[in-house]
């Protein structure tokens, strides 16, 4: 063991701005302790960031041997008992298996993965292919795709792009690439034959594809029959909306609005805030026009509007000022996405938290099964609500309600409970 040498380089961020460069060194230094960035050229840098020893000030490679040493068994028990694809002959009894596992950890031990796909003719690296969108969402979604993969040792490449051509010349270049072993990425929004035929021959050709919501990323708003056999990682939007439904009636609103902004790809959001109000025996109706907005400062009526997303919510602060309604009181107001500004909108905006961070440890977890040879099903991630002040919560006020949970997925259907 030698203190100073450095493990191979857990992530790699390329084509990345100087603002962006220093935000990725702020979230991910904490978590790996040492980067280096190496420039390219004046318009790419490779950020390389390596995992900080959990049981030492230095940084260090733990070896096999030093686990060996440790627990006091031959080298080749304690690489049977760490690895991924066990010989079937050779069978370690698993209190063995379990104390050269708990001793891995404890010493920090990170597999060499290159090494080990080295028989393969194939890199370990992960690509991932994820939006422009610089939002708290997408930064989540990064954390939680780092965070799984640095704890497999798992090399990660960013790629960023907006429209469907990016997507599908990615594809081009990787489907039959050894550079990497498997893809996470999003489906664009405007969805055609052509990408959704790149993304069918990766997976036939690969299995180690997965996608990312795919429901509120193609023009539909649900699941296309072409995904459904390539595995994914959806957030639960109708589960979401049921949050809100469920909340604004517990603070005794009796009547209740929705608003949408066009395109509609969250139509699930607003499938589910209605079905959890039809079950509770209440319907909701559409609030859009000028009109909708000075009914409703004529009403008496304690009243719950949801909003299928933040940035159509903070817009609809001001139509309602424009009536004298400040959401909290007799009117409440519940978003969707908790986006940066929700937390200092006046008020601050109460709003359904996606939870990208969990998404994307998912994601990883269920892409390395896949790329040693397992079979994934598609799962829902489920939000959670936070409560503030624009649905009756104090000023300082951040009450969470549900937690981020998985479920397997029914095919872009709503959830059975929710039915």
């Amino acid at each position: 063991m030698k203190g100073g040498s450095f493990p191979e380089a857990s992530v790699f961020f390329s084509a990345l701005s100087a603002d962006f460069t220093t935000a990725v060194l702020q979230i991910f230094f904490p978590i790996y302790g040492f980067f280096s960035v190496i420039p390219i050229d004046k318009s790419v840098k490779y950020i390389i960031i390596y995992k900080r020893s959990k049981t030492r000030g230095c940084f260090f490679m733990v070896s096999l041997s030093d686990i060996a040493k440790e627990v006091k068994f031959n080298v080749s028990v304690v690489s049977r008992a760490l690895s991924e694809n066990p010989d079937k002959h050779a069978v370690v009894k698993a209190e063995t298996r379990e104390l050269i596992q708990r001793t891995a950890m404890r010493m920090g031990y990170q597999p060499n993965r290159q090494a080990s796909f080295n028989g393969r003719k194939r890199c370990a690296t992960i690509y991932c292919f994820l939006p422009e969108n610089a939002d708290r969402l997408t930064a989540d979604l990064m954390y939680g795709i780092v965070r799984a993969a640095g704890e497999e040792n798992f090399p990660l490449k960013f790629y960023r792009g907006g429209s469907e051509s990016d997507l599908s010349g990615f594809l081009l270049r990787m489907i039959d690439g050894i550079d990497h072993s498997g893809v996470i990425t999003y489906p664009p929004f405007a969805l055609t034959g052509s990408c959704a035929e790149m993304l069918r021959k990766y997976h036939e050709k690969r299995n180690t594809i997965l996608l990312l919501n795919t429901p509120t990323n193609t023009r539909k708003g649900r699941v296309d029959a072409e995904f459904r056999a390539i595995p994914q990682v959806n957030i639960d939007e109708a589960y979401g909306g049921m949050l809100a439904a469920v909340h604004l009636l517990k603070q005794g609103c009796r009547e209740f609005r929705y608003s949408y902004l066009e395109p509609m790809p969250y139509k699930s959001r607003i499938d589910g805030f209605r079905m959890a109000l039809k079950r509770a025996g209440f319907t909701a109706e559409e609030l859009r026009t000028p009109e909708d907005y000075r009914e409703l400062a004529n009403s008496t009526v304690r009243t719950g509007i949801y909003a299928d997303r933040d940035v159509h919510a903070f817009n609809m602060l001001i139509h309602l000022a424009r009536v004298g309604i400040t959401p909290g009181d007799r009117v409440l107001l519940v978003g969707n996405d908790d986006k940066q500004q929700s937390k200092y909108s006046l008020p601050r905006l109460s709003t359904v938290h996606q939870p990208t961070m969990e998404e994307g440890m998912l994601a990883v977890r269920k892409l390395i099964r896949m790329i040693f040879g397992g079979k994934e099903k598609t799962e829902l991630v489920r939000p959670y609500l936070v409560v503030r002040e624009s649905s009756g919560g104090g000023p300082d006020d951040e009450i969470i309600y549900g937690f981020p949970e998985t479920t397997e997925s029914k095919d872009g259907k709503l959830p059975q409970e929710l039915i």
